[in-house]
């Protein structure tokens, strides 16, 4: 028995048909986002008949309309038995900040979470666990990031078992992606080299492409699928076509 998972940064509110046409074909049992509107979860759910959701806002985005809460969120057709999210930047209790397209130097005041939540599929326990991971204009490592990733390993070590996924904005080869491979086990098969949706991605292929070549890399394999040894997975692969990041498509087996 497996649970089918998928997770993907849907890019705020600007690709919700594309994303709610691959939900609902998708017989996900559970879909992990990032980029998440709050106030598009009933029709997200509606997408995957009537899923719930957990939703844990990151901030707002004011200078799209109407003012916006964006967030992580897990969606799940099977029962939810607990969730708990993890604050690695920034506190539950304080303010949610702002943040706008056209000033790069807002992008890293959200807060950093870390949302977890346990489900049962027949039986079987899954602690599925997503995140939004500090940016970086170029996709180079920096000190800031570097902070963010001691603080998210310690929280991530109080998780016990778990399936990490997100978008990280560290792309694989990078010392960020893997410092956290070297911790857990990396599941995007390597013939994957961007997790970026070329067709649809707001910056130029070429620009994409030449970030990564100065940043050592062979491309942006951004988004994630970690996961500690009490969990396998079977069939994972990249799905086009619905954001700017591919969704990531996985069978999920509990070996615990």
């Amino acid at each position: 028995m497996s649970l089918k998972l998928v997770s993907v940064n849907i890019e705020r509110s600007y690709h919700l048909p594309l994303v709610e046409e691959f939900l609902s074909h998708s017989d996900a049992d559970a879909v992990c986002m990032q980029e998440l509107i709050f106030e598009d979860i009933p029709r997200i759910s509606r997408a995957l008949g009537g899923a719930e959701c957990i939703f844990e806002p990151m901030g707002i985005r004011p200078d799209e309309v109407p003012s916006i809460t964006m967030g992580v969120g897990i969606f799940s057709r099977a029962p939810i038995h607990d969730s708990h999210a993890r604050y690695y930047v920034g506190k539950k209790e304080e303010p949610l900040q702002e943040s706008t397209n056209t000033n790069p130097a807002t992008y890293n005041d959200f807060k950093r979470i870390v949302l977890a939540v346990d489900i049962e599929k027949e039986g079987a326990a899954y602690r599925i666990a997503t995140t939004h991971f500090t940016w970086t204009p170029d996709g180079k490592p920096n000190d800031v990031q570097r902070r963010d990733l001691r603080a998210l390993l310690t929280e991530l070590e109080q998780m016990g078992e778990f399936v990490l996924t997100g978008d990280f904005n560290a792309p694989r080869g990078g010392e960020i992606f893997d410092a956290l491979a070297r911790k857990y086990r990396d599941n995007i098969p390597h013939e994957y080299t961007t997790s970026l949706d070329y067709a649809i991605h707001h910056v130029p292929q070429a620009k994409l492409e030449a970030d990564a070549r100065a940043a050592g890399v062979q491309g942006h394999m951004v988004d994630v699928l970690f996961t500690t040894p009490g969990y396998s997975t079977e069939g994972v692969r990249l799905v086009g076509g619905v954001s700017d990041h591919m969704a990531v498509v996985a069978n999920i087996a509990a070996q615990h």
